[in-house]
């Protein structure tokens, strides 16, 4: 199994906001395309509040699939839109099982 794994930091004053968004996110992609995200925000060791968001794939073309759904769903589309008022740019890692 492969995952995404996208990691951001909330923006000065807007934790609470960010977990808002991400829950939100996760919630609607899980309802709406039937898949499996997950949220975390790091509390010990590094930077306090960095966010991670990590999703499974079987393969690269899973990968593909399920993202140009998101990208056509206009209801991940707005909750993408929060989460950047609140959230620094995510870095994108694609990592596979060694």
């Amino acid at each position: 199994m492969n995952k995404i794994v996208a990691v951001a930091n909330a923006k000065a004053g807007k934790t609470r906001e960010a977990i808002a968004v991400l829950n939100a996110m996760v919630d609607h992609a899980r309802t709406t395309h039937g898949h499996k995200m997950e949220a975390y925000m790091q509390i010990l060791g590094g930077t306090s509040g960095t966010i991670y968001l990590i999703t499974e794939y079987e393969d690269a073309a899973s990968y593909q699939a399920i993202l140009a759904k998101l990208m056509a769903d206009e209801g991940y589309w707005a909750l993408s839109q929060r989460a950047a008022e609140v959230m620094s740019a995510p870095t994108l890692a694609f990592l596979q099982p060694v």
